[in-house]
């Protein structure tokens, strides 16, 4: 029995670890501007501290495992999903497109995770989050340095 949980532990562990090891990756080189300083080794632990006091008490309102590993993939997967699918069709991505994108989709999966609207048709909160960021990515994309394209 001991041994079961252990295994059971140490695949939790070890996902949770490479999720915050990402989550602040992410953040300090690209969501962060760029500043020499918070981007060394004490930038890195800083952020993973943050983003762990924010994970710690995000666990402390689910009931499970299982619906927390489900709620931060969708996060992820949210904010991600959208700057990932643009490198491939857009000739000339924007970073800040892809950030935008990254923010807003994470950001409202989040939201809707947290608040618990029921959602029409019983959608999952990733499905505006993936929407939210879609058009954020193709928003800031499309805009010019002057204004956005097309708009006189």
């Amino acid at each position: 029995m001991g041994i079961m949980l252990s295994a059971y532990f140490s695949a939790i562990l070890s996902t949770a670890d490479s999720c915050l090891m990402a989550a602040s990756g992410n953040l300090v080189h690209d969501i962060i501007p760029k500043n020499k300083t918070f981007q060394t080794l004490k930038g890195s632990q800083l952020a993973t501290l943050l983003l762990g006091i924010v994970a710690l008490l995000l666990a402390s309102n689910m009931q499970s495992v299982l619906d927390l590993m489900l709620h931060s993939y969708a996060i992820m997967v949210s904010g991600m999903f959208i700057p990932v699918v643009g490198l491939l069709f857009f000739a000339q991505p924007k970073a800040k497109a892809a950030v935008g994108a990254m923010i807003s989709g994470g950001g409202s999966t989040l939201l809707l995770t947290l608040s618990g609207i029921a959602l029409p048709f019983g959608f999952d909160p990733i499905i505006p989050g993936i929407l939210i960021s879609f058009i954020i990515f193709v928003f800031i994309q499309k805009m010019k340095p002057h204004g956005i394209s097309g708009v006189k």
